[in-house]
């Protein structure tokens, strides 16, 4: 409690350091995160619920937000004053530089564009032309198929929202139209294994679009990839589909705040990672997802550390957020120690040097006191000395002094003593 009462400055700067350095690197994530799904029905609605149990197995719940699309997802996102905080969309939906505030964590799988059609099999060139007769849905407005459809059509020449065959309907509302016959075809960008790609694939009456220049579009729309449907990879007892099929797709993306604690970012790369080994990637190759492929957004500092290291060690005995914690600051301690120790090597003796000082300061009053009471010709002046002495005796016993400066330590109080006395003696001859 001496050293406490004697060096309160330090501790209170200390303590004030504490708490700085907790504020500032938020040691502990936020216990809710708001995750933009997209459209009901598609796969990255399906993916978000797989994410749900690793974030509650680290005390967060993750709430999945429905959205019109990924536009509309991305919109959300990039709103501070929304609560969405992370979004799974489909590449190609974001602008390069547009969204400074957004970083990336990797895309998750290949989302085809797929084009589901009645009537007889195309078997030209110009798919325009094929389908400009035909009511074709292309999901909300906002959706992934509408933006990326747009653009695929602008590199012939054609705007989109000037064609009135072009319908902006809901997917799980379109694709029960296309069943019961109503409209003719669906764009449509989802994973294979979501509700309303497998609902379509298991139509007979339905064919699938066999993109011609799929290369060339890749060239152009650098977000796009060629995958194969094989031949006979749906069914191969009834050989569905009979040919092998080409066609584009992009990735789905996650995309987060950038400002979003690095322990949330974590447990979506973990899951991530582990939903990808889990999952059986039809498109891709085993562990070949997560991976960042859509360079529109810059890849977070988080989820490149996570890429070139791997996941963090030690995850399984402690907390996935002490990890982080102690991997995000060590450097800055250390870098802080490294600057402090050579300095207090420099002091080695500062409680020493700090008696002495304080002592010799005392001193310096004492004598002071002493000249001014040998000058003196009143009593009340030297009463006056003699309480600003008694006021030194006083903080001189409240004082942590070094044990090397003992003996300097009673000398002076001894010093105080016969300045007393000679204030004392002083007195009493003035006195009538």
């Amino acid at each position: 409690m001496t050293l406490l009462r004697s060096e309160w400055v330090w501790t209170l700067l200390f303590a004030f350091g504490v708490i700085v350095l907790l504020v500032f690197t938020r040691p502990l994530p936020p216990k809710n995160v708001y995750l933009a799904v997209g459209q009901h029905g598609s796969k990255f609605e399906a993916l978000g619920n797989k994410f749900i149990p690793y974030f509650a197995q680290n005390g967060i719940q993750l709430h999945l937000v429905s959205t019109n699309g990924s536009a509309s997802s991305l919109a959300q996102l990039a709103d501070e004053s929304n609560e969405v905080n992370a979004a799974l969309l489909v590449g190609g939906v974001a602008q390069k530089g547009q969204f400074q505030n957004l970083d990336s964590l990797g895309s998750i799988e290949y989302i085809p564009l797929w084009i589901f059609y009645q009537g007889p099999e195309f078997e030209g060139k110009n798919v325009y032309d094929f389908f400009s007769t035909k009511r074709v849905a292309i999901g909300n407005p906002g959706s992934a198929s509408e933006s990326v459809l747009a653009k695929t059509l602008a590199l012939s020449g054609i705007v989109l929202h000037q064609q009135d065959n072009f319908l902006k309907i809901p997917d799980q509302e379109a694709v029960q139209k296309l069943l019961d016959g109503e409209i003719d075809a669906i764009c449509i960008m989802d994973g294979i294994n979501a509700e309303n790609i497998q609902k379509l694939l298991k139509s007979s009456s339905l064919r699938i679009l066999n993109f011609p220049h799929a290369l060339a579009y890749v060239k152009k729309l650098p977000f796009f990839s060629t995958v194969i449907l094989p031949a006979g990879s749906l069914d191969l007892k009834q050989n569905y589909p009979e040919k092998d099929i080409t066609m584009l797709a992009s990735t789905g993306t996650l995309l987060v705040e950038r400002k979003m604690h690095p322990v949330i970012q974590q447990i979506f790369l973990l899951a991530a990672n582990s939903i990808s080994e889990e999952d059986d990637q039809f498109f891709a190759g085993a562990e070949f997802f997560p991976r960042y492929l859509d360079h529109t957004i810059p890849l977070s500092p988080v989820a490149q550390k996570f890429y070139d290291k791997g996941p963090p060690g030690f995850r399984d005995r402690l907390p996935l957020w002490f990890i982080n914690y102690v991997d995000r600051i060590w450097f800055l301690l250390f870098g802080t120690f490294a600057v402090i120790y050579p300095l207090f090597k420099l002091f080695p003796s500062y409680r020493t040097m700090r008696s002495v000082w304080l002592i010799e300061d005392a001193y310096e009053e004492i004598q002071r006191i002493e000249l001014t009471a040998v000058a003196c010709r009143s009593i009340d002046e030297l009463q006056s000395l003699n309480e600003s002495l008694n006021a030194l005796d006083v903080e001189i016993r409240q004082w942590s002094i070094s044990s090397d400066e003992m003996s300097r330590l009673y000398g002076l109080k001894s010093a105080i003593n016969l300045v007393r006395q000679l204030i004392s003696g002083l007195q009493k001859k003035i006195e009538p």
